[in-house]
């Protein structure tokens, strides 16, 4: 009987423990959680990541720079950057590279009042833009305004802070604003003015949105780690463009002062991201060679990028289910 009783015990503990031993990871997201960055979170809940092997804590961040910086240092094992930060890391020695495309068409754009009479981009000309000196959106309008043919000499820009950015455009003292197609014109919205959303990838110039990268090392060692991560992180977002109140209820948790309205809005507009526009069947994280190529091509062009690293140095495919 105590024979017949141990092996029952044995049974259920072994029934209990998981599949296999769970290695903890951690994510640096780019910046304070909002709605699109929820996925990830539900992720975790829903176990994907552990199912994986992988128990992992998600941290918020400080810009896409920083992660980079802190994925170099081998301070979290994966981070979420924007393409030209990772670019701009790795040519400056940041052993680094993305396996995974987040966000594959760039949320930049200019959002306008929708009362300003901005309808085209051609109706810029006259107008102020509110922008901050050294923002990525800025340092490539010239790429915009050459494939809508606008006139540059005709478009007046007011430097201002970033969040003094919405202000000025509340305040009537610009017409618009550089942003993301994802955020700013639902803070707008919330303060109640009704905006027009004009996206630079719609006009040509798509540069790498946010990308999943890790370290050199990381990608040599534990390359089985950093595919369990994709697969749970695809089931994730699939989840999320399914159900982005799922999502939205998963990131609460985490941060419940989170506006649920706003989040869900930025969640939604973001999903229209992940896909590129020269692959919008590819699986979810797959990375056009030809976006990267021209985010490349436009930091060398418009941010006096010097390097001769290809464009196929900064990412990776080669990790994605198959």
């Amino acid at each position: 009987m105590k024979r017949l009783i141990g092996l029952i015990a044995g049974c259920a503990l072994l029934a209990s423990a998981p599949a296999f031993a769970q290695e903890k990871a951690t994510l640096r997201l780019n910046w304070l959680i909002y709605g699109f960055h929820t996925p990830f979170h539900l992720g975790v809940e829903r176990g994907y990541y552990r199912a994986e092997g992988i128990d992992l804590e998600v941290g918020e961040g400080q810009g896409s720079g920083r992660a980079v910086q802190i994925v170099a240092a081998k301070g979290d094992m994966f981070g979420l950057s924007d393409g030209a930060s990772i670019i701009n890391g790795a040519t400056r020695g940041a052993p680094i590279r993305a396996v995974m495309g987040i966000m594959n068409t760039t949320p930049f754009a200019i959002i306008a009042r929708a009362d300003s009479g901005i309808r085209t981009m051609k109706d810029f000309e006259g107008k102020t833009i509110a922008a901050t000196t050294g923002e990525a959106g800025l340092t490539i309008l010239p790429a915009l305004m050459k494939s809508a043919r606008l006139d540059p000499a005709k478009i007046s820009f007011l430097r201002v802070d970033g969040p003094t950015k919405i202000v000025s455009v509340l305040e009537k003292r610009a017409e618009a604003l550089l942003g993301g197609s994802e955020n700013q014109p639902f803070i707008l919205e919330q303060r109640g003015v009704a905006s027009t959303v004009f996206n630079y990838a719609d006009h040509g110039v798509n540069t790498m949105g946010l990308a999943i990268h890790v370290h050199a090392d990381t990608l040599r060692d534990k390359p089985k780690m950093v595919e369990g991560f994709i697969r749970a992180t695809q089931k994730a977002f699939m989840d999320a463009e399914k159900d982005p109140s799922a999502a939205i209820a998963a990131g609460l948790k985490v941060k419940p002062d989170m506006d649920r309205a706003m989040a869900l809005k930025q969640l939604e507009a973001g999903l229209k991201l992940v896909r590129s526009r020269v692959a919008p069947n590819a699986a979810i994280g797959f990375m056009p060679p030809a976006d990267w190529q021209m985010t490349l091509d436009l930091m060398k062009e418009f941010q006096e990028l010097k390097t001769d690293m290809a464009a196929s140095a900064f990412f990776t495919n080669d990790l994605l289910p198959k």
